[in-house]
């Protein structure tokens, strides 16, 4: 066979596996070849973009996406823009990229999202003090930052229940569930909390008050479980897909898995990305053997529709988070934002000081921008999108920043 017809074909091949795929794969070398990493929608300084810096030589790109190369770090110099995978990059592009954006069906921020549905915790009563929202997931201590032992009411945003732990930064221990808002916790609970579980809600819930203590099988989810016979630690998940991040304490520390008659799971090996490895599971499994058990990094779980299944795509939708801009007109480096206070932009996604140039605002949602770090100096409130700000004068300005949900 000669060389042009086998990378031909090798390109038509990886072409169809990229595109049944929530992410771009690259490599350091042509042909698809030498080292490999995933990297979700996102912006990629040179420190992040995992392959070394000039090293880029291919990449796959699935349908619907799109991957910027930068000259230089920080998304500077010359750029270049491809919608399709590409098995050896020209020679004005080969081994020269230092960042990298992705952007996919969703923009470039991350996937994984969950509609509208979060908590939004705060470190003093009534909704007020330092506060963050998180997604459906389990949080260590770790985890939770600055909120650890400083939670003192919360509101929940969409059909979801919390779980939380006492002086333990585990998800393990004494514990206690709520089903609704705190404008402000008893003494029981305020500011001892160490760890929690966010998890969506079923029409008719069973729901033990400790982690483990039963099955449940609903048609609508899956729940995983850290130990065998359906015990340990639980979190239970909608059909998406869940990266490792997505899983908290759950990544590589599932035993067991209960499905609903309606779902069907695919999980992933030793990867947190959604790639490499994988097995179908198409039925509860009280006790996974050693090829799985305390393996599985990421999983994607669906819905069946007799034989034709169709995975869903990852992405947060419309109207739930604020979109930020290092550049005007909603371009340049991005970061997606829930409500809540961020004392310095290296807490809002990593987005770089004094770089704001426009953010995407949904109905419902105010901002205020701060001129220093820990809500210091001036501030500018924002109640609708904006292309640039030459006019208030606050462009490459801010470096601290509010989210609210009015």
């Amino acid at each position: 066979m000669k060389p042009k017809f086998f990378f031909a074909g090798l390109f038509v091949s990886m072409q169809l596996i990229a595109s049944a795929q929530n992410y771009v794969t690259i490599h350091d070398q042509c042909n698809y070849s030498g080292r490999q990493y995933t990297l979700a929608p996102g912006s990629y300084t040179s420190s992040q973009m995992k392959v070394d810096n000039d090293k880029l030589n291919s990449f796959q790109v699935p349908q619907g996406f799109k991957i910027t190369l930068y000259e230089n770090d920080d998304f500077k110099g010359s750029s270049k823009t491809f919608y399709a995978s590409e098995y050896c990059l020209g020679a004005d592009w080969r081994s020269r990229a230092s960042s990298i954006v992705v952007e996919g069906p969703y923009g470039n921020q991350q996937p994984g999202g969950y509609g509208n549905e979060y908590i939004t915790f705060f470190a003093d009563c009534y909704s007020k003090g330092y506060s963050q929202s998180l997604r459906p997931g389990t949080y260590s201590g770790s985890q939770l930052g600055a909120l650890k032992y400083a939670i003192s009411s919360f509101t929940i945003t969409g059909n979801l229940r919390l779980r939380v732990y006492l002086n333990n930064e585990n998800a393990a221990g004494a514990s206690a569930t709520f089903d609704a808002s705190q404008t402000c916790m008893s003494s029981s609970y305020n500011d001892r909390i160490g760890s929690l579980v966010i998890e969506y809600k079923t029409s008719n819930p069973t729901y033990p008050t400790t982690p483990g203590g039963g099955n449940y099988n609903s048609d609508s989810y899956a729940t995983l479980y850290s130990d065998c016979n359906y015990n340990g630690n639980a979190l239970r998940l909608m059909p998406g897909t869940y990266q490792g991040n997505q899983l908290g304490l759950m990544k590589y520390n599932i035993s067991s898995i209960a499905l609903g008659s309606n779902l069907r799971a695919k999980v992933y090996l030793d990867n947190e990305y959604v790639s490499g490895s994988s097995y179908a599971v198409n039925a509860d499994i009280n006790c996974m053997n050693s090829n799985m058990r305390n393996r599985i990094g990421s999983i994607i779980i669906e819905e069946k529709y007799g034989n034709n299944p169709s995975y869903p795509q990852p992405g947060g939708g419309s109207g739930d988070v604020v979109i930020i801009y290092a550049d005007g007109s909603y371009r340049g480096q991005a970061a997606s934002l829930l409500p809540g206070t961020y004392r310095n932009m290296a807490e809002a996604g990593n987005f770089p000081d004094n770089a704001l140039s426009s953010l995407q605002l949904p109905p419902g949602f105010r901002v205020v921008l701060y001129e220093f770090e820990n809500f210091g100096g001036r501030s500018y409130t924002i109640t609708e999108s904006k292309t640039g700000f030459s006019i208030s004068g606050w462009n490459d300005r801010a470096s601290s920043i509010a989210v609210y949900r009015n």
